[in-house]
């Protein structure tokens, strides 16, 4: 049962309650969901995953050859074919380059019936140039900590009830770290949250809108991957991330990066 909710996070996530705003949320105590529209050259590491050449999950490209994305989001797929991932595009769907998958590597230890450990490496067919304004986001050390309310980054393609994935343009929101403990009270009647897994989010704030496999930032560290929440509440509950510093060790060893 509980696997039922890695695989609605592609649909959960990618649906909020739009309020367009003309300016950048800069703060996390702005009290709205769905965030404003942003341009890829803000969030240039920002991938969107095609799975069988329609909408699946975000990513985060963290080298030249390498994106780190939810193994939910490939844990279905049988052959790279199956598998693309457009870069450097405002657009989920179009625009952009397109690049092939090479290989794909799911962490060892991903249990998608609790959703631990929800990290999968996507290499890629061909490396791509990086420069000072296309660039490859950072990664942080093995355990490095993150304080509770520290204001996070997080982006996606979002969807409302009334347009399809590709139609709509990137957006950003700007949501806090929530305290371990509390968070894994709030949701001890739906699952059970490791040591793998960080919250984001508050009361009025969430990242309904953000794809699965996508960044939770702190600038230009990625902090986490969007991962799992609670079925059909966008309001009232955190978002779970599979957090990054938890397997920074494996992600070395796979992409050597």
């Amino acid at each position: 049962m509980k696997s039922f909710y890695s695989l609605f996070l592609v649909m959960f996530l990618t649906k909020f309650t739009s309020s367009t705003l003309e300016e950048p949320l800069n703060a996390c105590n702005g009290r709205i969901i769905g965030g404003y529209q942003a341009d890829i050259s803000q969030i240039p590491f920002q991938v969107a995953l095609n799975l069988n050449r329609g909408p699946s999950c975000g990513g985060s490209l963290i080298s030249s050859r390498w994106v780190l994305t939810a193994a939910h989001c490939v844990q279905r797929v049988k052959d790279t074919d199956e598998l693309q991932v457009r870069i450097n595009s405002t657009y989920g769907l179009a625009h952009g380059r397109v690049v092939d998958i090479e290989s794909f590597v799911m962490h060892p230890k991903y249990n998608p019936l609790s959703i631990d450990y929800d990290f999968a490496l996507l290499e890629l067919e061909e490396e791509i140039e990086l420069s000072e304004e296309f660039y490859a986001v950072d990664l942080p050390e093995q355990d490095e900590p993150i304080e509770d309310g520290t204001c996070l980054q997080v982006s996606g393609w979002g969807k409302t009830e009334d347009e399809d994935f590709g139609s709509e343009d990137l957006r950003l929101i700007n949501i806090p770290i929530v305290n371990w403990e509390k968070c894994r009270k709030k949701f001890r009647k739906i699952n059970y949250l490791t040591k793998q897994m960080i919250c984001a989010g508050s009361e009025h704030i969430s990242a309904c809108h953000g794809d699965s496999g996508g960044p939770l930032v702190d600038g230009r560290k990625l902090v986490g991957v969007a991962s799992w929440a609670y079925p059909y509440v966008c309001v009232g509950y955190p978002v779970v991330f599979a957090k990054v510093s938890s397997v920074r060790s494996w992600i070395k060893f796979v992409s050597d990066v």
